[in-house]
C-alpha cells in the first residue's frame, strides 16, 4: 500500500509540474503576441540655415520630430553660441514632420559657432547637432556691400577719365 501512495504522489506531482509548465508556455504565448514594441521618437535638428541681415544674427531651423500630436510635440530648443546657450519656448504643438522654426540670436560679432538641440515633451533633449558657423554679415550683406564698394570704385574711375579726356578750352 505504501508504494502504491508513492506511485500516486509521483503521479500526481508529475502531473502538477506538466500542468503548470502547459499553463506557463499558453501564457507566453499569448502575452507575447498582445505585446507591442515601443520606440521613443527623440527629436532630430536636420538642418541650421544663417539668415541673418547685418549684424543681427538669426538662423533658421529644421526639426525633425515624428508622430506628433497634442501631448507629444517639441516643446522647446536651445542654441549653443560658442558655449552661451540661449533657450527658446515653443508653445504650440506641430502638425508636421520635419518643421522649420526661426530663432532670433540677437546682435552677433565675429563668426561664431552655432549648435542646436530639441526637447520632446515626453522623451527629453536630442543630441546636439554639428555646429555651424553664423558670420557676423550674411552672405547675402557681404555680396552687396562688395557689389556698392566695385560700383563706387568704377565710378570715381569714369569720372577721373572723363575730366582727363575733356581738356578746357583754349579760346583767345
Amino acid at each position: 500500500m505504501r508504494n502504491m501512495d508513492r506511485s500516486i504522489k509521483k503521479h500526481s506531482n508529475r502531473i502538477d509540474f506538466s500542468g503548470a509548465l502547459l499553463l506557463g508556455t499558453i501564457s507566453m504565448l499569448v502575452l507575447s503576441g498582445a505585446v507591442m514594441t515601443a520606440t521613443a521618437t527623440i527629436p532630430s535638428v536636420l538642418k541650421i540655415e544663417n539668415i541673418s541681415q547685418d549684424s543681427a544674427g538669426k538662423i533658421r531651423l529644421q526639426i525633425s520630430h515624428a508622430g506628433p500630436s497634442a501631448n507629444h510635440y517639441v516643446d522647446a530648443v536651445q542654441i549653443d553660441i560658442n558655449g552661451q546657450i540661449k533657450t527658446y519656448n515653443i508653445t504650440q504643438p506641430q502638425t508636421t514632420d520635419p518643421f522649420s522654426g526661426e530663432c532670433d540670436l540677437g546682435q552677433i560679432q565675429g563668426t561664431p559657432t552655432v549648435k542646436a538641440r530639441a526637447h520632446c515633451s515626453i522623451h527629453g533633449w536630442s543630441p546636439w547637432s554639428d555646429g555651424v558657423a553664423v558670420p557676423e554679415f550674411s552672405q547675402i550683406g557681404l555680396t552687396v556691400l562688395a557689389t556698392l564698394a566695385a560700383a563706387l570704385l568704377i565710378a570715381r574711375r569714369t569720372k577721373r577719365s572723363n575730366a582727363f579726356s575733356h581738356p578746357a578750352s583754349n579760346r583767345c
